[in-house]
């Protein structure tokens, strides 16, 4: 009964408090507050179509923009996060500057910063960023459309990318950089390293290096038990080392 009765009483301090919190609390120029505790994003002291910057606690949390210290189990922003969020899920609809850390975590515009903890992937099931993700990924998959810096989990996906995949499956259109794993794809070109069981490209110039390599046009070199070029002229298939500059 006591349990229940401080429950209510929760609900309703938060739903009768907003207007209250409004004229209460200080917030500058730009109508932003610095602290903010929600249970839904109907139930919260401030109301999501203002901005945070300071504290927020949440159970589910929604504001336009926040900047600062984001913790709960479902923290979502509208449109810009600055700052570090520690959550279940981390949701935002605009872009993100700082650290998220995760279950989930899911940005629509770009980001720069941390996303997850990479190599720990028991920690972060899925990582994703819609725009550009400059910094360190990492979780048990993680996706970008343009990718500079590194990702690392099991399951890597960034369609253009400049840096580093290290992962199980570690895919891209294009790549500058490194690939690690056991499966590494880069569907158009790649210049760099390629370091696994299966490497494949289409253009690639640099080091291969797995028991099976595959490229359609080659700069550079082969290493590995079967080694092929589909568009060489002579001898496209070799073991061993295949080269061509």
């Amino acid at each position: 009964m006591k349990k229940t009765i401080v429950f209510l009483t929760t609900l309703l301090l938060l739903q009768t408090g907003s207007t209250f919190a409004q004229d209460a609390v200080i917030y500058d120029d730009d109508g932003a507050y610095p602290f903010q505790a929600a249970l839904y994003p109907t139930i919260q002291l401030i109301p999501y179509e203002r901005d945070v910057v300071g504290l927020r606690l949440n159970i589910i949390g929604d504001n336009r923009d926040v900047t600062g210290l984001d913790v709960g189990f479902i923290n979502q922003t509208d449109e810009m996060f600055s700052g570090v969020g520690f959550g279940l899920i981390n949701l935002c609809k605009g872009d993100v500057h700082g650290i998220d850390i995760g279950f989930i975590n899911h940005v629509n515009g770009d980001m720069t910063g941390l996303q997850g903890v990479p190599f720990l992937t028991f920690w972060n099931a899925l990582n994703i960023v819609h725009g550009s993700f400059t910094g360190l990924q990492g979780g048990l998959y993680n996706q970008t459309d343009q990718l500079s810096g590194l990702q690392g989990g099991l399951i890597n996906v960034g369609y253009n990318a400049k840096g580093g995949q290290i992962g199980l499956y570690n895919y891209t259109d294009s790549i500058g950089g490194i690939q690690v794993g056991l499966i590494n794809i880069a569907y158009e070109d790649a210049h760099g390293v390629q370091v696994g069981i299966y490497n494949g490209t289409g253009h690639f110039r640099g080091l291969q290096v797995g028991l099976v390599n595959q490229a359609q046009t080659l700069e550079g070199l082969q290493i590995g038990l079967l080694n092929a070029v589909s568009q060489k002229e002579m001898m496209p298939v070799m073991v061993i080392a295949n080269w061509q500059f």
